[in-house]
């Protein structure tokens, strides 16, 4: 082993196998340095924590190693004002508060400025291997978080990543929190966010957005387990008063009509004194900038000025709104490398679905009560549950046990030396007892002097074994080979 190493320990490889079971990914949160309670050593795989922490903070970048993906490489750098220490040590947390690896640090003095004289920011570098590589995400509190000036040199002039790989870093940087509401100048919404269109969203399928909005926006309509976005569309957006005074009375996500703007829209000279005047009426709209209204808006106003004298019926009436360039409003749906929305939804249900010989979907694992039910056409059995009940040894006295979801059927052989005096027992015990019960026992000598042997059988058989004899022996007494045979459940 090298003399400065990371290693994995126990406790952060039972966290990886229970995150990789569930499908989840390892957070890392922090790193921890130490002293060592002021020696140097070797770190061990059961440590829980480190021999004496002098400081704790956020990471401040984790990623893959450029030529072996299984290698991942943490990075922290501790401030000029903490210090007055040496370190030794240093260990990767999960969010969870688990030591997910230790390492073995060369010894280096942290100084601080304040009484030591000199003052110096302190980078640590930790790589260490991990079969999970991509399945590892870091947390980052970006009000805490800073990168180093050598990373950001290093970065500039070697130019070490492509663009695809800047984008990647910046979406698990994670800067804009769920719920941020951007304009996006193109027809097309980016990975992470939903159009907010006033659609109906599954609670499952976005869980921070479903929390963060909660059912803000709900009219009663969207059944158990959705949620509804907010509705932008061809709205222009107002900031909440929130006290101000400007716009008061005004609730968040509450809707305002646009202020009504009169307008003369005669071909002929104007009609009725003090309006602006235009035509023919197609044009009156645009002519003066305004939006088409909603006519049940404005019951009243409209009542008035479309019936009545000709002179009133030559007016219109358009809403006024300020000059904007059309965006797409969206909403900050998840953040990565979480992947929600990501998935369709419709074809993931499709998926989960049971599984048939014609049709994809999802399947469950066979349990041991399941793998003797021979009717259930719903499960699967793994190369374990197939051997599950199956034994055999295959020597002069053997058995082969057939697994219980194959009858269970159990055949036994053996060799025994046997003395041919008339009459004589022995007992013959079977390298494993029958579950049940013996359905054939026989046997018989490996030897010319079977002719002279009359009525040889099984005198008696168990679940545990068998006794040999034979009615009468003519000729001189001699002792033979003895091969037995049975069989059963």
């Amino acid at each position: 082993m090298a003399d400065y190493y990371t290693l994995l320990t126990n406790a952060g490889i039972a966290y990886e196998t229970a995150c990789k079971a569930a499908g989840v990914p390892i957070k890392l949160a922090q790193i921890s340095v130490g002293d060592g309670n002021g020696a140097v050593y070797n770190p061990d795989a059961s440590a829980k924590a480190l021999k004496r922490e002098v400081w704790r903070g956020p990471l401040n970048a984790l990623f893959q190693d450029e030529k072996n993906a299984n290698w991942l490489m943490a990075e922290v750098t501790i401030p000029s004002n903490v210090g007055g220490w040496y370190v030794r040590e240093a260990g990767l947390w999960t969010d969870s508060g688990i030591l997910y690896a230790i390492v073995k640090y060369p010894e280096s003095y942290k100084p601080v400025l304040t009484t030591s004289g000199a003052g110096k920011e302190f980078y640590i570098r930790s790589i260490f291997e991990t079969t999970n590589a991509a399945n590892v995400t870091l947390l980052i509190d970006d009000t805490v978080v800073k990168a180093t000036r050598a990373w950001v040199m290093d970065y500039v002039e070697k130019r070490t990543y492509s663009k695809a790989e800047v984008d990647t870093m910046i979406a698990k940087a994670s800067a804009l929190p769920v719920g941020s509401v951007i304009a996006f100048p193109v027809n097309k919404v980016p990975p992470g966010f939903l159009e907010i269109d006033g659609s109906i969203k599954s609670a499952a399928a976005y869980p921070d957005l479903s929390v963060f909005l909660g059912g803000a926006f709900n009219k009663g309509d969207e059944g158990v387990g959705n949620f509804r976005l907010p509705e932008s569309r061809g709205e222009f957006l107002r900031g909440w008063d929130h006290g101000r005074g400007i716009d008061a009375g005004r609730e968040v996500g509450s809707w305002q009509k646009s202020t009504l703007q009169v307008f003369d829209y005669s071909t002929v000279s104007p009609s009725v004194g003090g309006l602006w005047h235009t035509g023919p009426d197609a044009e009156a709209l645009s002519t003066h900038g305004l939006d088409p209204i909603v006519q049940s808006d404005y019951p009243v106003s409209y009542s008035i000025y479309a019936t009545g004298t000709q002179t009133t019926q030559n007016v219109g009436l358009g809403g006024t709104r300020p000059r904007n360039l059309a965006v797409i409003w969206c909403i900050k749906a998840w953040n990565a490398p979480v992947n929600q929305g990501v998935i369709d939804i419709s074809a993931l249900a499709a998926l989960a679905s049971q599984a048939t010989e014609l049709k994809q979907g999802t399947t469950k694992v066979a349990t041991a009560v399941q793998m003797l039910d021979s009717t259930n056409d719903l499960v699967m059995v793994t190369p374990k549950k197939l051997r599950l009940g199956f034994a055999s040894s295959f020597t002069p006295t053997g058995y082969f046990v057939f697994p219980s979801w194959l009858g269970g059927l159990v055949i036994q052989w053996g060799v025994v030396d046997y003395q041919t005096s008339g009459d004589s027992l022995l007992p013959v015990s079977f390298p494993v007892e029958f579950p049940y019960s013996v359905l054939y026992a026989d046997w018989t000598v490996d030897s010319d002097i079977l002719s002279s042997v009359i009525g040889s059988y099984v005198y008696q058989v168990t679940k545990k074994g068998m006794t040999l004899t034979c009615d009468k022996q003519v000729t001189s007494v001699a002792t033979v080979v003895a091969r037995w045979f049975a069989f059963g459940r």
